[in-house]
């Protein structure tokens, strides 16, 4: 039997939904009703599959993509930068950013400046959204520059089991101590189960995603 192209739109945008869904923790009946920012969200296909569910989503990024892979003409498509949110405080109840905000620097920030960049963005998430609003997103571009400093003598050598877990401890533990410094009162660590790990190919899927609660 030969495999079927999956060349239409809708199947990508049904792909794409699926690993956001299981990136980040998320179910669609927990969306439904609520309003939803995509940050970073490319040619908005989350948005596409989200809506067919009945889940007001808005997607938002720094550019548009031309061509082919443009958002759709009835996308709520936002142009701007994540730390620069165009809209007024407390207008979602979820912000979502899969492999997107925190995994590049914005134009304006200097290369060391990342985690100044990651401070000013988690603060204009959380600034738009409301109270016991959720920001899901995945892992960060922390370097070892960030995430060494203070702690040279207790880092385990690199490329073994201890060091990775190591990073992702300290990760959260940086994160933690930014996103409550911007206003969010919790800032949740979670790897991915059994169940989610079915959802998606293995090779796209990541170790861990955090769950930032205003």
């Amino acid at each position: 039997m030969i495999e079927r192209p999956r060349t239409h739109k809708q199947e990508i945008a049904e792909e794409t939904a699926n690993l956001y869904l299981a990136n980040l923790g998320l179910e669609w009946d927990e969306l439904r009703g609520k309003k939803v920012l995509d940050i970073g969200a490319m040619n908005a296909e989350f948005e596409h599959a989200a809506r067919r569910r009945g889940v007001d989503v808005t997607s938002l990024d720094k550019e548009v993509i031309d061509g082919e892979y443009m958002p759709p003409t009835d996308s709520r498509f936002v142009v701007a930068n994540a730390t620069k949110l165009p809209f007024k405080n407390e207008s979602f109840d979820y912000a979502v950013a899969h492999l997107s905000v925190m995994n590049y620097i914005e134009k304006g920030y200097r290369a060391e400046e990342y985690l100044r960049y990651v401070e000013d963005a988690l603060r204009e998430t959380c600034r738009i959204l409301k109270s016991n609003g959720r920001f899901h997103f995945t892992d960060t571009a922390l370097g070892d520059n960030e995430l060494r400093r203070g702690e040279d003598d207790m880092v385990p050598e690199k490329e073994s089991d201890a060091y990775d877990a190591w990073r992702m401890e300290r990760e959260h533990q940086i994160l933690e101590e930014v996103a409550k410094r911007v206003g969010f009162r919790e800032l949740k660590f979670a790897t991915y189960t059994g169940s989610q790990r079915a959802r998606a190919k293995e090779e796209f899927l990541l170790t861990h995603y955090y769950i930032a609660i205003k």
